[in-house]
């Protein structure tokens, strides 16, 4: 369906503006707290060696499948800056947005990553170095504090971990019942319906296509 690069130069197009909660950049955060929901979702277009809507194959691409709570939103960076034009003609910067997390581990389903604490991930996609848009994949959101989320992240070069791609964090529907922080759960996370389906997914997983992949500086077998 989707072919060619995961990592490619993307392509913005502007679509329906939609409500949505985000986190701005680490400089302008406060005074954007009150206006990031109303932003508009513009969709972001890239190329995937995958069927993005085969959750087998999603899983089989990625490095590590976890079920994590998102402790806080750290801000925003650009990256892939490019130089084109303003309205006026004049020349300007644009980089992709890159939005930064920390989240508490509480379930691995594919890899092993520590859950004695929390640990940085980026999420591709987040709001623009205008603050006037948030940019997303096709059926793809920025993932909120205090929810929980399953989620598919590639393991980078320096061992960091990226979340990119269509559905690459899906939310867990009874994640305000858990609380890291209680002694017993109303729930368990492997009750879940996502946690289910995704760990039959891990279990039968469909690897499209051979790539290089790294380990994460966040596996357990590294401390």
């Amino acid at each position: 369906m989707k072919k060619s690069s995961i990592y490619g130069i993307l392509s913005i197009v502007l679509i329906v503006g939609m409500f949505f909660t985000g986190c701005a950049s680490k400089n302008n955060a406060s005074q954007l707290n009150t206006n990031v929901s109303n932003l508009p979702i513009h969709q972001m277009h890239a190329s995937f060696v995958y069927d993005t809507d085969n959750i087998r194959e999603a899983v089989g691409i990625c490095d590590y499948v976890f079920v994590a709570k998102v402790v806080s939103c750290d801000g925003t960076e650009y990256r892939n800056v490019i130089t084109t034009e303003d309205e006026k003609g004049n020349p300007k910067e644009v980089g992709s947005p890159y939005t930064n997390y920390t989240i508490q581990v509480l379930e691995n389903i594919k890899g092993e990553l520590i859950t004695d604490k929390p640990i940085p991930i980026v999420k591709q996609g987040g709001i623009s170095e205008k603050q006037d848009a948030i940019y997303l994949f096709e059926n793809d959101s920025l993932p909120s504090e205090n929810s929980i989320y399953i989620f598919l992240a590639y393991a980078q070069e320096d061992g960091s971990l990226l979340i990119s791609g269509p559905n690459s964090n899906v939310m867990c529907n009874d994640s305000n019942m858990y609380s890291i922080n209680s002694v017993s759960e109303e729930k368990s996370v492997t009750e879940y319906d996502e946690f289910i389906t995704y760990k039959d997914a891990n279990d039968n997983e469909i690897i499209p296509v051979d790539r290089e992949r790294y380990k994460s500086i966040y596996k357990t077998d590294n401390n």
